[in-house]
């Protein structure tokens, strides 16, 4: 299922940083609230801050919000 907004289309693919599970780090995934699954924008893309892995040393990926998707 697609959605636009805006002129862009969106996409749900599988949460990186819970692998779908819709659980990270002990709770809920910060990155899909749980979900599973984070609209990404098409064509998908890794997010080029992570290279789509969700975190950097210092924690959680800010750019792509865990989800190892480009969100920009």
């Amino acid at each position: 299922m697609l959605h636009t907004y805006i002129d862009t289309e969106y996409a749900p693919e599988k949460c990186s940083l819970c692998n779908g599970t819709g659980h990270a780090n002990g709770g809920v995934c910060e990155a899909c609230g749980g979900q599973g699954d984070v609209l990404v924008a098409q064509p998908a893309i890794a997010c080029p801050v992570c290279n789509g892995s969700g975190t950097l040393e210092i924690g959680t990926c800010k750019a792509c919000g865990g989800s190892g998707w480009a969100l920009f």
